[in-house]
């Protein structure tokens, strides 16, 4: 911050609520659009709801990687579970427990499965 007793102006950091209300307009836009970039599972628009507005401007950053990255959250999915079982033949259950998962993790997922760094 600067120093107020020489004069110079006080900064004062934009909070998480104006940065949604300046990039979306409001909290409900911003969960419309992180549903919108990917095939969400059901209810995740009122769990996304009822979260905090730091943890919606970082899950819309990690769901706009992860679309541009894979495409879609099952492409994701399949590209964890190829990684995972080079064979082929991964389990049914593997597969309904990823695409349970965020975007964020997926991602991180991926990385431990291929051995990708940051």
């Amino acid at each position: 911050m600067a120093n107020s007793s020489k004069g110079t102006a006080q900064v004062v950091p934009v909070t998480p609520k104006q940065k949604v209300a300046k990039q979306f307009g409001s909290k409900k836009e911003l969960v419309q659009a992180i549903v919108a970039l990917y095939d969400a599972p059901e209810g995740s628009a009122t769990q996304l709801g009822q979260t905090s507005n730091t943890r919606l401007l970082s899950h819309h950053h990690n769901t706009k990687r992860l679309v541009a990255k894979f495409g879609s959250r099952a492409n994701a999915v399949a590209a964890i579970l190829k990684a995972r079982f080079p064979k082929g033949n991964p389990p049914d259950s593997e597969q309904t427990k990823l695409a349970g998962y965020s975007p964020w993790r997926l991602m991180d997922l991926y990385r431990q499965a291929t051995g990708e760094t940051k």
